[in-house]
């Protein structure tokens, strides 16, 4: 639990200094009495770290622990300290009452008194938008400071903040030279190919995520052998496998893109069409939208399994229902059609009309020539 953790950390350190934190979170004893004998026998217990161990044991009883509580958050009007673990107190909401706004409060004011963890973990707050609002800005400059002061999870969350704002050469910047991590060798691969730059590495990279079960790696992997992109030759066989092991952990994305690949080279499937099927219903529920476009196709075709209109009508008013333009020409036509359906043409006017809506060229034409 983070709470302990960081609790133990001040206990342990009695300062906010990187290097004195560093030496010591390897070493942590979450036993409380071993905790104090670490101390400097000579030196008086800390009213902070009285009140923390108080907290922290087990055998406090609740009002004693709330006394104490309170004590922190007299602390907490002036020691940083009491700031930051207060505020893991209300972010983990376990002994106080949750409050995500209280925990961004106390970390940033403990961050405005150069507490290191506690600007990093007040930047965290931001990124996520916990608390407040997302604020790229803000995150970034407090995370450059602690990335100047080599403190390496800021690091690595400044190349994300960096990410997300596409600033790609930041990105690699910031983590090049920092030590890997899958996480890390993501961000840097998809970094390098966005600027179409050592291309080579990224997919090492990549292949180095992957092989530590980074599976949006795979996914990436996967979509860069189907497709041949970055001048990558197409290699089904690695994008299957790829792909497949994405899919294992249910990405969406990596379920629907495998459903394809596999339509394409029945093959990879042993020519069992309903793995691909099973794959795209999958992914349909799993929330990815144009999973049910392509199922309404194969039903609609009838060329890889039996026609059933009635099940491509089914999806294709699914995927209509996710604003797909073209699911809803195709509603048009079968129902001016009678594909499985009664003959409406008030139905096949309603659905050109909302396909036009939405910018169906062909559905626009065809209301523009009435």
């Amino acid at each position: 639990m983070k709470r302990l953790i960081l609790s133990s950390l001040i206990i342990l350190t009695s300062c906010s200094t990187e290097d004195d934190l560093e030496k010591t979170i390897t070493n942590i004893d979450k036993n409380k009495s071993n905790l104090i004998s670490l101390q400097n026998k000579d030196q008086t217990i800390p009213l902070l770290t009285t009140a923390i161990l108080a907290i922290e044991d087990k055998n406090t009883s609740k009002n004693q622990r709330q006394l104490y509580i309170d004590k922190i958050k007299t602390y907490a009007k002036h020691d940083p300290d009491a700031m930051f673990y207060l505020a893991a107190l209300y972010e983990e909401g376990e002994l106080v009452t949750l409050s995500e706004p209280k925990a961004r409060y106390f970390y940033k004011q403990a961050a405005d008194k150069d507490h290191l963890l506690s600007r990093y973990y007040y930047s965290l707050m931001l990124i996520d938008g916990r608390g407040g609002d997302v604020n790229y800005t803000d995150a970034e400059l407090n995370l450059l400071i602690n990335h100047k002061k080599q403190h390496l999870p800021s690091s690595y969350s400044l190349g994300y903040v960096y990410f997300r704002q596409q600033k790609y050469i930041n990105v690699i910047e910031t983590l090049k030279d920092k030590e890997k991590n899958k996480y890390s060798n993501h961000l840097l691969a998809i970094s390098y190919l966005e600027l179409n730059r050592n291309i080579s590495l990224a997919i090492e990279l990549l292949n180095q995520s992957a092989e530590k079960n980074h599976q949006f790696s795979h996914l990436l992997l996967g979509d860069i052998y189907h497709h041949g992109l970055y001048n990558i030759p197409i290699d089904t066989k690695k994008s299957y496998m790829h792909l497949k092991s994405a899919a294992d952990t249910e990405i969406p994305k990596a379920l629907f893109d495998l459903a394809i690949l596999s339509i394409d080279n029945l093959e990879l499937i042993n020519n069992d069409i309903n793995v691909a099927i099973e794959n795209l219903k999958l992914a349909d529920k799993k929330g990815y939208p144009t999973a049910s476009f392509e199922l309404a196709k194969l039903y609609d075709q009838g060329k890889l399994i039996k026609q059933d209109f009635s099940k491509a009508i089914y999806w294709y008013e699914k995927s209509a229902s996710h604003g797909n333009n073209k699911a809803m020409f195709n509603l048009a036509s079968m129902y001016l059609n009678g594909d499985g359906v009664k003959t409406s043409t008030e139905k096949a006017e309603y659905w050109l009309q909302q396909s036009a809506s939405k910018g169906n060229k062909r559905a626009i034409d065809i209301l523009s020539q009435e």
